[in-house]
């Protein structure tokens, strides 16, 4: 929560420092009642809403124990998730309903089969989804309690002109009037959009269109899975749209008025932001460190769900290492976006507003500046060339598709490559995890061109393996190569997702048999220059406790974060989170 406290020229406020509302989880909406405010919880992990009564008073909101809301409804599908909830009143008779967006996977995955599933397969020859559409619809429960109370009875899906209003997947509610008698629906999605639908006399809705700007062009956000809520943001007498989205951050769109056809239309004015902001590098975070600016401290170039690339000047203060607000890298004229596309993710459309950029940095082509090689959703790997003006931030040109045997090199996605001089002699390595989910090692042979494949070996022989799923379920590793003892051998330090396995035992292996959940290890090398092995992986401990990090992936650089002649690790937590794990607090 960041409160008001104070308005910027425009008319928007400013935002303080956040405070923390502990025990509450999920898609978070609140609803005013009286002088109070109660908050209303939904989550696709559960299939219950929570409503947390605020039992403090105006200005100092303290919150209760949970009021849990089991619901029942006329389905349309029958198997679907709650996405998020909130307390609305639509027959206009004073007292607001609980309007929950749902999301439902049913009709999505080809034959039922997943991404990681053995035999899935989501596109045909001609690169068509061979799948459906995801699916989301809207249920009112009348409320025949309180608002901190509910007594609901049973639910039924709102109609939008004959059939129930439906969005693609995840639908978010929210409601405005924007200067009409009659109240609208906006509905966020899975997709990169917002629909807008007007009640009608009957108390149903009218077909939804799509949110227009005021040219009148269909209104695209930056990323995907989008909450909406409707607020005077600038108190100028309209109301406004603020719309969250899987990156975590909130953009604002401004009111201009009514188009021709009656409904209001929108300029994108962007991000939210606050005062003492807290670092958010965007979803799955992936950093790369180097000293780009020559100050003696190391800046970071930061990957993320969205594809962005985002720059990090670390500065130092009194003793504090900070870093400054980042800064959108751009390749030629334009900001380095990597998106997968309609065909370009094994996830299918749905993602198609994703890029999963892993970034490494290195001078891969001896020009004396350090270049960055990145992987990402579609398990291509990218070079971008460092221009070599010495800005800050640094400037590359547009990108350029690393090749192996003449073809683009295909492996799987999302995992973060490294560079490694084996032989301290110059001559340069790529190493990533190959189509099949092995770690393998390529010589560089041009300046885009890797040649001799080799698979690399535990210390046992074995072809090292992250995880005995299949398909998408392969990829995600996070590659860090480092003389992390100061042996003077090159050894691994990797990130996980929840679901890895390494070694590939289904019964022991780590984290999936262990804490479950995203986590850091250390290999260390027991080979040679020539034929480099590496000891199965030990966990890294901070302060004793095995390091957990959520879910999907714990990304880490190992870097003299703090120039004490030592390192450390960098890490990239999935909530956008970037830590700091000083060397003193890790045990291995």
């Amino acid at each position: 929560m960041r409160r008001q406290i104070g308005t910027n020229q425009d008319g928007t406020p400013i935002l303080g420092e956040e405070e923390l509302v502990e025990g509450v989880r999920g898609y978070v909406t609140a609803v005013r009642d009286g002088d109070v405010f109660h908050l209303v919880s939904a989550s696709r992990m559960r299939k219950q809403i929570y409503v947390i009564p605020n039992v403090g008073k105006k200005g100092a909101p303290e919150f209760g124990d949970p009021v849990r809301l089991d619901l029942d409804a006329d389905w349309v599908k029958g198997n679907e998730y709650f996405h998020m909830a909130r307390f609305h009143d639509i027959d206009g008779d004073g007292v607001p309903e609980l309007v929950v967006g749902s999301d439902c996977w049913d009709d999505y995955w080809p034959n039922g089969l997943e991404w990681n599933d053995e035999g899935y397969r989501g596109y045909d020859d001609a690169n068509r989804w061979l799948g459906g559409p995801l699916r989301g619809f809207l249920y009112a429960f009348k409320n025949k309690g309180s608002l901190a109370q509910p007594l609901l009875e049973r639910g039924r899906p709102l109609i939008a002109g004959e059939t129930p209003l439906e969005v693609y997947g995840q639908l978010a509610p929210a409601f405005g009037n924007f200067g009409s008698a009659r109240q609208s629906l906006i509905a966020g999605e899975f997709w990169n959009i917002l629909h807008i639908a007007r009640q009608r006399e009957d108390g149903q809705f009218e077909p939804t269109t799509l949110l227009r700007t005021q040219d009148d062009k269909v209104l695209e956000l930056d990323q995907c899975i989008h909450l909406p809520c409707v607020v005077d943001w600038d108190g100028d007498g309209r109301e406004d749209i603020l719309v969250g989205a899987e990156d975590g951050y909130v953009t604002y769109l401004k009111n201009c008025g009514d188009g021709e056809d009656g409904l209001p239309r929108f300029e994108k004015r962007g991000r939210v932001e606050t005062t003492q902001p807290l670092i958010h590098a965007g979803v799955l975070p992936s950093p790369a460190a180097y000293d780009f600016s020559g100050d003696g401290h190391f800046d970071l170039v930061v990957g993320n769900s969205t594809g962005e690339l985002l720059f990090y000047q670390s500065r130092e203060a009194n003793g504090a290492i900070y870093l400054d607000k980042e800064i959108m890298l751009r390749a030629g004229a334009k900001p380095i976006r990597i998106a997968a596309g309609p065909t370009g993710s094994i996830q299918g459309p749905s993602e198609k507003m994703f890029g999963y950029s892993c970034p490494t940095i290195a001078d891969w082509t001896g020009s004396g500046h350090m270049d960055l090689l990145v992987s990402d959703v579609t398990g291509h790997h990218r070079l971008f060339r460092n221009l070599g003006d010495k800005s800050v931030p640094p400037s590359f040109a547009e990108e350029e598709f690393l090749t192996y045997k003449g073809k683009p090199l295909k492996t799987v996605w999302r995992v973060r490559p490294a560079v490694v001089d084996w032989r301290k002699d110059g001559q340069l390595h790529y190493v990533a995890l190959d189509e099949e989910g092995v770690l393998s090692d390529w010589k560089q042979a041009s300046e885009t061109e890797l040649a001799y494949k080799r698979y690399l070996h535990w210390e046992n022989g074995d072809p090292m393996r992250f995880t005995v799923d299949v398909g998408g379920g392969r990829g995600r590793v996070k590659l860090c190569f480092c003389d992390w003892e100061g042996t003077g051998r090159t050894d691994l330090i990797f990130g996980t997702h929840a679901r890895a396995c390494v070694p590939p035992d289904p019964e022991t292996g780590a984290p999936r048999n262990t804490t479950k959940q995203a986590g850091i290890f250390l290999s260390r090398n027991v080979g040679t220059a020539e034929e480099p092995r590496f000891a199965l992986p030990v966990p890294f401990r901070f302060r004793n406790e095995v390091i957990a990090m959520a879910m999907h992936v714990a990304s880490p650089e190992a870097v003299d974060w703090a120039g004490r002649g030592a390192l450390d690790l960098i890490v990239g937590v999935e909530d956008g989170t970037l830590v700091w794990l000083k060397r003193e607090d890790l045990s291995w």
